[in-house]
């Protein structure tokens, strides 16, 4: 798992990106790491399951490390309540709101297989 995680850290920084999951870096294991301020201090997420999202939604632009170079504006939970286990093996329950939980919903959304293309319809190229 060890070896997974600083994988994913690499990748993330080296890409430039806010968040990965570990199918992203092909292994089948259900990893988010996120660090949306890019201040070197990476949340790690084993196992998350959404328990509740917000009604309230706000739409903003998505880009994603497995599609350079395109950007969909998508609709996500302005929070949401996410039960995991931490890096050190601890069952957590927390809140995420904002840019922590967009990343965080993105993210889920590539461990069940989805992408942005799959129900978007509007996708933007940027060369």
């Amino acid at each position: 798992m060890i070896f997974l995680i600083k994988k994913m850290i690499i990748t993330i920084y080296s890409k430039k990106g806010i968040g990965i999951s570990s199918n992203q870096v092909n292994f089948n294991y259900k990893v988010i790491i996120i660090d949306v301020n890019k201040k070197n201090k990476p949340i790690i997420i084993i196992n998350p399951i959404i328990l509740k999202k917000s009604n309230f939604c706000t739409i903003s632009t998505e880009g994603c490390l497995s599609i350079p170079k395109f950007f969909s504006s998508t609709p996500r939970a302005e929070k949401v309540c996410l039960k995991y286990i931490n890096l050190y093996n601890k069952l957590k329950k927390k809140i995420f709101n904002s840019i922590n939980s967009r990343c965080l919903q993105h993210e889920i959304d590539h461990l069940c297989g989805i992408l942005l293309t799959d129900y978007y319809k509007t996708i933007i190229k940027y060369e």
